[in-house]
Formats: structure tokens, sequence, C-alpha cells
């Protein structure tokens, strides 16, 4: 999805360069804000219903 896409280029952008516990707690925060989004609700949803995802961006 969009918002899971770039939640991880935010994560890697931000992560390097950090020690393992500080690269951790930014991947978290990226996870956490694609886990909870309505993306991921449409791609949960666009799977079951077997049809392609209409992403909402949020």
């Amino acid at each position: 999805s969009p918002v899971g896409l770039r939640a991880a280029k935010k994560a890697m952008r931000l992560g390097q360069g950090l020690d393992l516990r500080a690269g951790l707690e930014v991947e978290d925060a990226a996870w956490r804000s694609a886990a909870f989004s309505g993306d991921r609700a449409e791609g949960v949803a666009a799977f079951n219903e077997k049809r392609k995802p209409e992403w909402p961006g949020e």
C-alpha cells in the first residue's frame, strides 16, 4: 500500500546510522503507522474479496 511504502522508506531513511535500539524504535513507529491505517483495512478487504485494492491513502 502507499502508506506502507512511505512508512518503510521513512524508517530506512531515519534508521541509517542509528544504534540497534534506536533503529528498532524507528521501525516500530513505522510499522504502527502502516498497521493501523485505512490502507491496511482496504488491503485485507480486497484480498478477502479477491479484487484489486482501492487505496484510500490514509
